[in-house]
């Protein structure tokens, strides 16, 4: 099929290229008009024929796809029904992941570092936990290599859900829908019996090929079990947990990804493991080397480059904390956007309502200003740096009508895992969602209290 640039969807969406094609399907790359971005559109094109199944399966992405929300799945942001090469077709339009497939590293014969498939596997596992944790739980049911991409951060992100299944959807729904690719798909698969371990199956599945280079079918014996080698380019404990998922028997694997986790993060022994956030663990880097899959961001940086508690404030741990804590200004222009530089008017805007509010309003965001000083102090000397897994973001008002952000999160020290939330800049906070990692400091010895490290 061909396509130019003059084709418009939806009176708004340019088609620039195809990006894959199937029997029914087409994703296109295309500009939104009214947004200038970029989307993909993925088609349903049953021109001349009718299929109810691919329909069903059409809809079913769609439907899910539009009631989750994580960094690691595809955004929807519209579906629609135009005229297709003079015939009717539905269309979902969805956020573009840009990056690339495992597949297109496998096939480029592209080696990864042990701490870099570790940190790819926890970030999956991360994603299955918060799809196998909705209510009812969502299975993805096709894992694979070409189905995971790396963003250019590095991050992966799970993408084609057509044999997404809600678990339990409805007592009409028998479960007997077989989906999945030969090789990645476990037994019980094939009988119709998906469930969260079949997932778990997949994603191990996809780690062997992307480890040895070899599809999983060639590690098969004659009873269809995958063998898993003796040695693997990677961490000793990453194997046996790789072998483990692939058990022929559901019950003989981890019973969640939140469990898959804890088996790599728990414990001594696994080099490179520096964390984990029953949300995002972390893997760091070989000494005197960047990892090519965790590139974080720089007040991540920053914080794991802080010298160990107690700290003097002084240097690039003062200059951190003093970037950290918003001032006066700041907070009174708190839903502003990167504002660095305070001007004339801003500051005769001040005086007004100094002089309307008898002086209480410069008092009032003074006084915020100055203890949340006072407690970053404490935890810039005194915290341990980790690494957190945002799970909410709310709004809050703050006095005279300006806002801020709430952001709740979760974090793992000590083996458990501690919930709490902070406040932000709305400035900041809008450019997270749930599921993305952020730097905390945490007290042990004051019950795990914490506070979130964030600039602009």
């Amino acid at each position: 099929m061909s396509t130019s640039a003059a084709e418009v969807v939806g009176g708004r969406y340019e088609i620039v290229r195809t990006l894959g094609q199937g029997a029914f399907g087409h994703t296109f790359l295309a500009r939104d008009r009214e947004n200038d971005r970029t989307v993909a559109i993925k088609l349903l094109d049953t021109r001349g024929r009718v299929d109810p199944k691919a329909y069903e399966l059409f809809r079913r992405e769609a439907e899910v796809l539009r009631a989750v929300r994580h960094h690691g799945i595809p955004e929807v942001y519209d579906t629609l029904q135009d005229v297709w090469y003079g015939a009717p077709a539905t269309f979902l339009v969805m956020e573009y992941i840009e990056g690339t497939s495992l597949a297109q590293i496998i096939d480029e014969k592209r080696s990864l570092e042990g701490s870099d498939v570790v940190h790819l596997f926890l970030e999956l596992l991360g994603i299955l936990d918060y799809l196998h944790s909705r209510v009812p739980p969502i299975l993805h049911r096709d894992i694979k290599p070409s189905n995971i991409i790396l963003r250019p951060n590095g991050f992966p992100a799970l993408v084609d859900f057509g044999s997404v299944r809600r678990v339990f959807m409805s007592l009409e729904e028998t479960g007997s829908t077989i989906a999945g690719t030969y090789g990645y798909m476990p037994y019980e698969q094939y009988m119709g019996q998906a469930s969260p371990a079949s997932d778990l199956y997949a994603t191990a599945a996809t780690l062997l090929h992307l480890l040895t280079g070899r599809a999983p079918r060639e590690f098969m014996n004659d009873e269809g079990r995958i063998q898993v080698p003796e040695m693997l380019p990677s961490e000793p404990r990453l194997r046996s947990v790789i072998a483990r998922l692939l058990r022929p028997s559901p019950t003989e694997r981890f019973a969640s990804a939140r469990d898959v986790r804890n088996a790599l993060v728990g414990g001594a022994g696994v080099p490179g493991i520096v964390g984990s956030s029953e949300g995002p663990g972390v893997v760091a880097p070989p000494p005197g080397s960047k990892s090519a899959l965790q590139r974080a961001s720089p007040t991540i940086d920053a914080v794991n480059a802080l010298p160990p508690a107690p700290r003097e404030l002084k240097g690039d741990t003062k200059s951190l904390m003093k970037r950290a804590s918003p001032s006066t200004l700041r907070l009174l222009y708190a839903s502003e956007k990167g504002y660095d530089d305070f001007g004339l008017i801003d500051v005769l805007t001040l005086t007004f309502f100094s002089v309307i509010t008898a002086g209480i309003l410069p008092v009032v965001y003074a006084n915020m200003a100055s203890t949340r000083r006072r407690r970053m102090r404490r935890f810039f000397r005194d915290g341990e740096a980790a690494i957190a897994e945002v799970t909410r973001i709310d709004s809050e008002k703050l006095p005279f009508d300006e806002k801020i952000s709430r952001v709740g999160y979760q974090f793992h020290a000590d083996g458990h895992i501690h919930r709490d939330s902070d406040t932000v800049l709305p400035a900041i906070a809008n450019r997270w969602q749930q599921g993305d990692q952020i730097p905390v400091l945490y007290l042990p010895d004051r019950d795990y209290d914490s506070v979130i490290v964030a600039v602009e």
